[in-house]
């Protein structure tokens, strides 16, 4: 990770953020990323203490997560972050993720939006945020997948948006995503494969009460999922697995 306001935070792994293989949990690691990009932002004047007062929220629209080693036995996690800059309506901001023994274990690349909480309707990133930077692609930088369609669906499950599914911003927490995404799959598929990449594409929000459809077409080591609302996707993934 290069560049300026590189902002670090060192986590220890609860048994409670680990899954039946002793491994980190999936939805874990977006709440590390959440909660580290929230205390970055904070630290250069655009985090909590900003878009509460002026009653805007920052979501998160996309994200390429790519997993070099199994995060499994490990104690501490130590997650770096960067924000990238600002396009007109979006912003960016990377990641990388170590073990305590300075071991890369993965690398992220993500987009937000922030939008007006009352309206619901996204913001100029660039015009109120003029403090940061536009948004320059560097050569290293992560692709993200694309997330094709399908029409085969190999397992499906329904679930219920709980009262606490639902975060501060009225809405289900982005975290709940890949739970639901995931938890359609075997236990047995589970228990033997890791992630090796994760593409996320949030579409649509969705709150209390909702009954959401998780869908999920598995082909060789690739898994694509859908999570929709009455036939209206919500969010939709793909993951490579080893």
């Amino acid at each position: 990770m290069i560049g300026e306001n590189i902002y670090e935070k060192e986590y220890e792994i609860k048994y409670y953020e680990q899954n039946l293989r002793g491994a980190l949990k999936e939805s874990s690691l977006l709440n590390f990323l959440q909660d580290v990009a929230t205390l970055s932002a904070e630290s250069l004047g655009f985090g909590p203490t900003f878009v509460f007062v002026n009653q805007y929220a920052w979501v998160v629209l996309r994200y390429h997560i790519e997993i070099y080693k199994d995060i499994k036995d490990i104690t501490n996690i130590i997650i770096k972050t960067q924000p990238r800059g600002t396009s007109k309506l979006f912003a960016f901001r990377d990641f990388e993720f170590y073990s305590n023994e300075d071991v890369l274990l993965g690398k992220v690349v993500s987009t937000w939006m922030l939008i007006d909480v009352n309206t619901r309707r996204p913001l100029p990133t660039q015009k109120v945020l003029s403090m940061m930077p536009i948004y320059e692609k560097r050569q290293d930088d992560l692709e993200y997948s694309k997330i094709d369609n399908f029409e085969t669906v190999t397992y499906k499950k329904e679930f219920d948006v709980r009262f606490d599914d639902i975060d501060v911003n009225k809405h289900a927490n982005n975290c709940n995503y890949i739970i639901w995404a995931l938890e359609a799959l075997p236990n047995d598929f589970r228990l033997n494969h890791y992630p090796k990449t994760i593409d996320i594409k949030y579409q649509k929000e969705t709150g209390l009460g909702s009954k959401v459809l998780s869908e999920v077409f598995v082909e060789n080591d690739c898994s694509l999922h859908r999570i929709s609302e009455n036939g209206e996707e919500l969010c939709s993934l793909r993951i490579e697995w080893q």
